[in-house]
């Protein structure tokens, strides 16, 4: 599975401060640490502040210390641009399109522009649909706007955007439910962010760790999350011996032997 790094994200204090006050050491160190803790792409957010100019200067200061790909998360296409303008390692990721007017008519052409790989939501101006089937219809209405367009379905992660179970205990179950019917229906690759489905609950990470676990045994491709939180990587991990997808269970005796399987 694609693990996304989650961690720099201006959303949380610590990296917004460090944005502010152009503290490359600490960005460059958060980006090493979750590249070292298995991270194959870094999720990059800068829209707390001066989103366009943090965007660059972010982008600059984490590529001089890892070799991975980026993933751009922002609605402003002028952060976008800016980013993809600098980024020069791997093929970049933008989070997201979606059905919404202005998120599809000003960000799809700068992802077919810099050929990216793309997170598309199942949500409209209408916002996060309560069904599966709803959401079924926006991934049909995005899929043919994106072959329309000449876009490779093998770079599309569809995410069919789980909401908090503190709101409707139903919540995860429309996920899953959704997950599956799209993987099944539209052959396409699927990814989640974990932390919305535990919003307002107590013990979140505990909450994220199984539901990344059932995401995975429902064979989503790839996840945003915290990879040095060495439970939820346990997670990953064990999962993946579980689903048969590590042969000789390789990866997770490599993990064992390292010190990085955590109870």
């Amino acid at each position: 599975m694609l693990i996304i790094g989650e961690k720099l994200n201006s959303t949380i204090p610590q990296i917004r401060k460090a944005i502010k006050t152009k503290d490359k050491y600490f960005i460059q160190k958060l980006a090493r640490e979750q590249t070292e803790a298995g991270a194959n792409l870094l999720d990059i957010n800068t829209a707390m502040e001066d989103e366009v100019e943090d965007m660059q200067w972010v982008i600059e200061a984490v590529q001089e210390a890892v070799d991975i790909p980026l993933c751009i998360d922002s609605t402003n296409p002028a952060a976008i641009k800016r980013g993809l303008k600098v980024i020069h390692k791997g093929q970049t990721m933008v989070n997201s399109i979606s059905l919404e007017k202005n998120r599809c008519e000003d960000i799809l052409p700068l992802v077919l522009e810099y050929n990216c790989s793309v997170i598309a939501l199942t949500t409209d101006d209408q916002g996060i649909p309560k069904t599966v089937d709803e959401r079924l219809k926006i991934t049909e209405k995005l899929l043919n706007i994106l072959v329309k367009n000449n876009f490779n379905l093998d770079d599309l992660y569809i995410d069919p955007l789980v909401l908090p179970l503190a709101v409707d205990s139903r919540n995860a179950d429309i996920f899953f439910q959704s997950m599956v019917k799209i993987k099944r229906e539209f052959n396409v690759k699927t990814v989640s962010g974990l932390s919305n489905v535990s919003h307002s609950l107590p013990n979140r990470r505990l909450v994220n760790r199984y539901f990344l676990a059932i995401c995975m045994s429902l064979k989503m491709d790839a996840a945003i999350l915290d990879p040095l939180d060495k439970k939820i990587m346990t997670a990953v991990i064990t999962t993946d011996l579980l689903a048969g997808n590590d042969r000789l269970a390789r990866k997770y005796l490599q993990a064992y032997r390292a010190g990085d399987l955590e109870d």
